[in-house]
């Protein structure tokens, strides 16, 4: 497990304030791929095609990361439970971090959570998997 980065969600609530998760031991992040909606038309005749530009691509991103008990069954659940709870689907602030003689920002998107929290194989056994999807909304 590398402990030199972090992935970090914060939410700005006007009841609450601000509200930060890091989530923890994660072992696979999807970079969201950049990219435009262009139309392509291809001629039917001769070479050469149209192009029709469009806007920015919808991008999502997927942390996949593990969550371990300390104290067994209890542990375990609390730790599924401050996730559910700190996670929102309100409007926040990912960040991707690494340490490098202090903490750099690999990117920064303003996201929401897209769908349900999963814990594939529920078992709250020793080690729980999880995985969340984000929509990115601002890049």
């Amino acid at each position: 497990m590398y402990k030199n980065y972090i992935v970090k969600v914060t939410f700005l609530s006007s009841e609450t304030g601000s509200v930060d998760y890091d989530f923890p031991h994660v072992f696979d992040i999807s970079d969201p791929q950049e990219g435009n909606k262009d139309l392509i038309i291809q001629g039917t005749r001769g070479d050469g095609s149209i192009r029709i530009k469009g806007g920015k691509k919808s991008q999502r991103i997927r942390i996949r990361g593990k969550l371990y008990d300390a104290d067994g069954y209890k542990d375990l659940t609390a730790l599924i439970t401050t996730m559910r709870n700190s996670v929102t689907t309100e409007t926040g602030t990912l960040t991707l971090k690494h340490y490098d003689s202090g903490w750099v920002n690999d990117w920064v998107y303003t996201v929401c959570r897209v769908g349900e929290i999963r814990f594939p194989t529920s078992m709250r056994i020793g080690v729980q998997e999880y995985s969340v999807e984000f929509l990115v909304l601002v890049y």
